[in-house]
């Protein structure tokens, strides 16, 4: 799980204190940040207040050497008063994953009434932390989890909570012509407050409008997004949570450790074991500098997964995932398959070159078959100059096999036409 990538990176804890003995929940910054724009506020409250409380101890005179470190700084902590820590952990695991699984730890795995609950509480820190499609998919639960025996008590605590979205759905459950009857004469229908029982029975007697409900869920759909929009958005506009700074050229372009390390096994083992003290790091593919803009495309690929560039950035980043060690080689099959859609006389020398240095035999056997047949104007390039020893010996291998396989083909025609004399 992207929490368990790595356990040095900028942290915030969530301190909740409304329980006896305050519970505490650990995120990474970035993706707390990049996922909602009130978690967002509330982490840029906390820093600044982290800040002032430097400032009052140490005085903004005070030499740098005698100042805190960015590791050596308190953890930031952010308050919340009215959050129920079970319900925000589950919000946490959507933050990391998209998904929710409210009965996971559940040893029964089914909607009781104590899961139902807990998703009207995930639904409240949703709608309060502005994250619309977690909204939408609380709601998809919901609508599929309430059924005749528990819609009273997702009723009763719909009430009390105050969503009226879900309040809203129960009824219009409850008097359903298949199960208004069964509903009503249960014992349970008994212990609701007299309140409840009116508004049901007269919900019963008018026709139906358009359910709240419907129109929240339909502003729910139209937020979109998901985690890879979100990350998409943060990479544009996420520099105030940096941690990390990637030189490229002299230019910082700044990070997020915790992206960056869930994302590459390069960076994790880097942010665990040997990161620059000032946080600071010059990147390269191997031995090579990439452009800035096949750069921006590996980040908007480590970032959000897109794919989408020009070949000449293609060319730099192909042996990207074989440096950086991604999960998968999607970003590689992609260079690939870029790479030889646009491959031409001007560039295969570069595309030779990439091939060998990320070990991709298919690709150099591609680039050296085009070599071979436009040789004459492939030798005129000045770059083939520069090319290592080894790879000019390929080269000229890779011609001598097709002149060799051309004399043979050759002597087999004279043959076959000497037979049929």
């Amino acid at each position: 799980m992207l929490q368990e990538v790595v356990d040095d990176v900028d942290e915030v804890l969530w301190r909740f204190l409304m329980l006896p003995k305050p519970a505490v929940v650990a995120a990474h910054i970035a993706l707390v940040a990049a996922r909602s724009e009130y978690l967002r506020a509330r982490v840029r409250e906390a820093r600044e207040a982290r800040a002032a409380h430097l400032h009052s101890l140490f005085g903004a005179q005070s030499p740098p050497d005698h100042r805190p470190s960015q590791r050596d700084c308190p953890v930031l902590e952010v308050r919340l008063a009215e959050a129920e820590p079970a319900a925000f952990r589950m919000v946490v695991d959507f933050i990391y994953t998209d998904q929710i699984d409210p009965t996971a730890g559940v040893r029964e795995r089914h909607a009781t009434d104590e899961v139902v609950l807990s998703m009207m509480q995930v639904f409240m820190l949703a709608v309060q932390f502005q994250m619309r499609r977690l909204e939408s998919l609380c709601i998809d639960y919901l609508e599929t989890s309430v059924n005749h025996r528990n819609v009273l008590v997702a009723l009763k605590n719909a009430t009390s909570l105050k969503l009226y979205f879900i309040k809203e759905f129960c009824l219009k459950f409850i008097i359903k012509e298949v199960t208004y009857n069964q509903i009503v004469m249960s014992k349970e229908f008994e212990t609701l407050d007299q309140t409840l029982m009116v508004e049901i029975i007269r919900r019963r007697q008018t026709p139906q409008l358009r359910s709240l409900q419907e129109e929240g869920k339909e502003g729910c759909a139209m937020a979109g997004g998901g985690l890879a929009a979100d990350l998409r958005e943060f990479l544009r506009g996420g520099g105030e949570f940096a941690d990390i700074q990637l030189t490229l050229g002299g230019a910082a372009i700044p990070g997020h450790k915790a992206i960056l390390a869930a994302r590459s096994s390069y960076f994790e083992g880097m942010l665990r074991s040997f990161c620059p003290p000032d946080n600071r790091v010059a990147v390269s593919i191997g031995e090579m500098v990439p452009s800035r803009q096949s750069f921006d495309s590996l980040l908007r690929y480590i970032y959000h997964g897109e794919v989408s560039m020009p070949p000449e950035d293609s060319l730099y980043l192909f042996s990207a995932p074989h440096f950086y060690i991604f999960s998968n080689n999607r970003l590689q099959v992609f260079c690939k398959t870029n790479l030889e859609r646009n491959v031409t006389v001007e560039n295969v020398l570069q595309i030779l070159e990439a091939a060998d240095r990320s070990q991709a035999a298919d690709m150099k056997k591609y680039a050296l078959n085009l070599i071979v047949r436009y040789f004459s104007k492939v030798a005129q390039q000045p770059r083939i100059r520069a090319l290592s020893k080894d790879l000019l010996l390929d080269v000229i291998f890779a011609v001598a096999d097709e002149s060799q396989d051309n004399k043979l083909v050759q002597d087999v025609s004279c043959i076959s036409f000497s037979s049929d004399g």
